[in-house]
């Protein structure tokens, strides 16, 4: 499961040419599909490469974020976007990940869809903008209601998760389709819930990492480990090897 997630890790950095997205919202198109899950993995992943990461619960009406991290949910993002500008109080840290930090949704309001239209919630994100490499934002369902539409116009992209054996190609086609109407960016899906063992997950999964395994290295090709070091040594040394 870690290594899917780091999967997904590099694919989202390559999904935009020349500079990786910055603020990701993550979403599904039905309840219980993974998307909170999916949200908190990908921004751990993200800090585990030693970005500086914030996750925000835009969930206004079923939040879980806070649970994930135990962290206490009586303050939070509904508490910013009703007037209180004390961000001090709104970031979270999270002890076992110095790189990673938390934004909670704070009380559930009677408008959710109201706050996160709001000029303070688009202030708020270009404040995180200058501060973070990665804002990922978890979401209500899509199709339930207009939360993540709204969010959708204020970030960079979009990562849809669905649930094997169980999502509606019908709903996710509809938020596509609302979504490509209101000139959002779709990075791609996330397939959930595809067991072990099953013909899925030996196609995607096992098939794959038998094949690499098992295939002779194509030493012509440098590991991007290995390039990412190489380069790091070249910015400390000049043209005689010299510090």
């Amino acid at each position: 499961m870690a290594e899917a997630y780091r999967h997904l890790r590099t694919s989202l950095l390559f999904s935009s040419a020349g500079k990786p997205p910055q603020t990701i919202l993550i979403t599904s198109s039905q309840p219980a599909e993974g998307k909170t899950t999916t949200a908190i993995n990908t921004a751990i992943t993200l800090a585990q490469a030693d970005a500086e990461v914030v996750i925000i619960d835009c969930d206004l009406r079923r939040p879980r974020v806070h649970n994930y991290f135990g962290i206490d949910n009586s303050q939070g993002l509904t508490n910013y976007l009703s007037g209180e500008r004390d961000t001090e109080n709104l970031i979270r840290s999270y002890p076992e990940l110095p790189h990673l930090k938390v934004i909670t949704s704070g009380p559930i309001p009677p408008n959710p869809a109201e706050l996160l239209s709001s000029n303070e919630m688009k202030d708020l994100l270009d404040f995180l903008r200058s501060r973070y490499r990665h804002v990922i934002i978890d979401s209500p369902p899509a199709i339930s209601f207009t939360d993540a539409a709204i969010l959708s116009t204020i970030v960079d992209g979009v990562v849809l998760v669905a649930m094997a054996n169980k999502s509606s190609l019908h709903l996710m086609r509809r938020f596509k389709q609302r979504l490509a109407t209101i000139g959002a960016r779709i990075y791609g899906v996330v397939l959930n819930g595809i067991k072990s063992g099953s013909v899925e997950y030996e196609y995607y999964g096992a098939g794959y990492y038998n094949y690499y395994k098992n295939s002779e290295a194509d030493l012509s090709t440098p590991v991007m480990e290995d390039v990412e070091t190489a380069s790091s040594s070249n910015r400390h040394t000049n043209g005689n090897g010299n510090i």
